[in-house]
């Protein structure tokens, strides 16, 4: 490694981004050959030509300082620059005729190749760089870089400068251990992972609500006095028993409207007899009969409106004049009471409640980015806040048709069973609803789990008293497990508890009751 000047920090970062920063004006894919070389030259064998996007002005797109001017700065500080033309002098076809743009990507001369960072910023072959950087406000404390250089937070900044990302953990890393009483006394613990089946969930949120194909709001039909009530919140009742007792001056108007439609339907029948009884005797025409006959359908017409106006309130025949009783349309438990003796009540408010408690809905919450994922008929799992350890195994019965334009959700219903009646309607739940069919996953403990360097890893037991980082991709999970899809195999060992203090001891600077070894067992 080559001392180099110290760059500014924001230069730095663009030097990072020379290959990933495309140019924007008539770029195009043009074929170019290898350079040419003359008929003694000896060298290694031509690589294959490669397709170089160049801009408008002949050089690779994403390197025009004329396309972007914030790259000249880059190529002056590498000593690569023509004075003259004002462009880097590896562009310059003025001084350099015959110039092309073959070959693969190759990294930046101001770079280290051990750490994966320009040899300018490198911090970790020259410490003394690192106040300057934390001065500047740009460090990684993390892992001891530049921040706008850190390979670890930024791997694609070290793959557009044509390198790769530092591995960890290296090759052949492992944790030894004193001695197996030596883990014993550091609490660490292993555990066998194996293939489980496993499903991709979804978790909502959501609240129980009543059955609304089972519950009933008594009103009353225009405005009543409230002289009784017959039933109180929990009391359970059956369909058509009495619930409250009320006075209402329309019912005593619909009532007299039946009594006097009564009386004139006696009268018209009478009339019609009579009618009938003279046509025989030739005495009456049967245009009267059949006057007679017309004003008793009337009567019976208006004597069937106020019956079913009086029905309608739930007033019987014995009803005393201007009360009527309002009885429970359904069996179930009086679940809301808004009524007390003497108080008016306006049209249409609710005096009391009735819902059968024997099933409940509930009704979830589904994100519109995930609406297209769920449908009736998937599996769902119920927890309910304030029931710790409670859960329910039920099916989704409804999926809603739109989207709430305020919510930006979809609802969701599932019909759950409630026997005992101990869930209670308001109760928030969370859902996790099985979207997908269920596969062979191998699973590890989410205890297991650790991060370090930018990587995810696992600890595997390769034998007593010696463990071994292993970079693992995780997958889908539960609130006890993860899956993981890369990395891991069945059968393998790894470290639950204690798998934070064997990181401790792959990362530089730690103190712990072992050493790390590198490069074989």
């Amino acid at each position: 490694m080559r001392p180099a000047r110290i760059l500014p920090a924001a230069l730095g970062a663009l030097l990072w981004c020379i290959a990933g920063a495309a140019c924007t004006k008539d770029s195009q894919a043009l074929p170019v050959g290898p350079s040419s070389s003359g008929p003694g030259d000896a060298g290694p064998p031509a690589q294959e030509s490669t397709a170089v996007q160049l801009c408008e002005h002949g050089v690779p797109a994403d390197l025009c300082t004329r396309c972007t001017p914030e790259l000249a700065e880059v190529f002056q500080a590498q000593d690569d620059w023509c004075e003259a033309h004002q462009v880097p002098e590896s562009q310059c076809r003025a001084c350099n005729p015959g110039l092309t743009f073959t070959g693969t990507p190759s990294v930046p001369k101001d770079w280290c190749p051990e750490h994966a960072v320009p040899e300018s910023h490198c911090t970790k072959c020259h410490p003394a760089l690192i106040a300057r950087f934390i001065e500047a406000g740009d460090y990684c404390r993390e892992h001891g870089f530049p921040e706008s250089v850190c390979p670890h937070c930024h791997p694609e900044r070290v793959r557009a400068a044509g390198a790769e990302p530092p591995a960890f953990p290296p090759p052949g890393m492992r944790v030894r251990l004193a001695s197996e009483e030596t883990a014993r006394e550091a609490g660490i613990t292993t555990r066998r992972v194996a293939q489980q089946p496993l499903a991709r969930t979804l978790e909502v949120v959501g609240q129980l609500a009543f059955n609304h194909n089972r519950s009933a709001p008594l009103t009353a039909r225009g405005e009543v006095l409230v002289l009784e009530v017959l039933a109180d919140v929990g009391d359970s009742v059956k369909a058509g028993q009495p619930l409250a007792v009320v006075a209402s001056a329309a019912v005593g108007e619909d009532q007299g409207r039946l009594s006097a439609a009564q009386a004139r339907v006696a009268a018209a029948r009478s009339a019609l007899g009579r009618e009938q009884a003279l046509l025989q005797r030739g005495i009456s025409s049967q245009k009267d009969v059949e006057q007679a006959r017309t004003e008793l359908a009337a009567a019976e017409g208006a004597q069937d409106a106020a019956r079913a106006a009086l029905s309608a309130a739930g007033v019987g025949a014995a009803s005393p004049p201007g009360r009527y009783t309002l009885k429970a349309p359904l069996s179930g438990t009086v679940v809301a009471r808004d009524a007390a003796p003497g108080r008016h009540v306006a049209a249409g408010q609710t005096l009391l409640h009735v819902a059968d408690l024997s099933t409940l809905w509930a009704q979830l919450d589904i994100p519109e980015a995930d609406a297209l994922s769920v449908r009736a008929g998937q599996k769902v799992t119920l927890q309910f806040e304030g029931l710790p350890g409670e859960a329910r195994e039920a099916t989704l019965t409804r999926v809603a048709a739109s989207v709430d334009p305020a919510t930006r959700t979809v609802r969701a219903r599932v019909e759950l069973p409630n026997p005992d009646q101990a869930l209670k309607a308001g109760l928030f739940l969370r859902a996790r609803i099985q979207v997908s069919p269920a596969h062979a996953a191998v699973m590890v403990p989410r205890e297991a789990i650790q991060h370090a360097e930018g990587r995810t890893l696992v600890f595997v037991k390769r034998e007593a008293g010696l463990y071994e980082p292993v970079a693992v991709e995780l997958g889908a999970g539960t609130p006890g497990q993860v899956e993981v899809v890369k990395g891991l195999a069945p059968g393998a060992e790894v470290v639950t508890t204690g798998a934070f203090l064997l990181k401790t001891e792959i990362l530089k600077g730690s103190i712990g009751a072992g050493c790390c070894e590198e490069g074989g067992e």
